[in-house]
């Protein structure tokens, strides 16, 4: 096996790999075989700094290739956020997005928010935003608690929500899933309206969700 350690120049792109978030300092490549004539191809693995109270330069066992850029140098925008955090949903072993944002934070990764326009043209922050899940039956028949649902949002929406079990696990899960949300951009957030795509199904937990944000305060 030979190795070559590829050192990257600053700025740092901020990245996810392997369920970790941080800096990509430098690349490891690997390979098996001698000049130019490996038996296999090379494949590399990113080393990062996760900043905070992480020691730089810890090496990912993931294959650079499945890793994703959460956040170029000059900033990202809410929706790649989103769809980073759908990203790691998809994965075998989710780190989640408090976990996801917080190393985002500690980075001090520039997150824009999206803006609309009035009448006029003139811009201003969107303070309100939509959450439309679509849901659909995993088991069960009825509406009694032995029927399993799997729920996803939408990341051009802009906040992204995935969850699976019967009403009630969803529901918490979603709401787990909404304060993190708030604890990270509250004072970016007035409200995020939850709407099921089918009209009917899981309506009381989108009404519940609804509710707990109308109630509560959560910025």
């Amino acid at each position: 096996m030979n190795s070559q350690l590829l050192k990257l120049d600053a700025p740092y792109k901020v990245i996810y790999a392997g369920g970790k978030v941080g800096l990509h300092v430098a690349t490891l490549i690997t390979w098996q075989g001698e000049g130019d004539d490996p038996l296999y191809e090379p494949v590399s693995y990113p080393v990062i700094d996760m900043g905070g109270e992480y020691i730089g330069g810890k090496l990912i066992d993931t294959d650079l290739d499945d890793c994703r850029v959460l956040c170029p140098p000059g900033g990202t925008n809410l929706y790649w956020v989103a769809l980073m955090i759908k990203y790691d949903f998809q994965q075998d072993e989710p780190a989640g997005a408090d976990y996801i944002l917080e190393r985002m934070e500690e980075l001090e990764c520039k997150i824009v928010m999206p803006v609309e326009k009035d009448r006029d043209g003139n811009e201003y922050p969107k303070r309100e935003f939509n959450a439309t899940l679509d849901p659909w039956r995993v088991k069960g028949i009825g509406d009694g608690p032995e029927v399993v649902y799997r729920v996803r949002g939408s990341h051009y929406q802009g906040f992204y929500f995935e969850a699976e079990g019967n009403a009630e696990e969803i529901y918490s899960s979603l709401r787990e899933q909404l304060l993190t949300y708030y604890s990270h951009f509250g004072k970016d957030i007035d409200f995020i309206n939850f709407a099921s795509s089918d009209g009917y199904s899981l309506t009381d937990v989108c009404k519940r969700l609804n509710k707990l944000q109308k109630d509560s305060y959560l910025g």
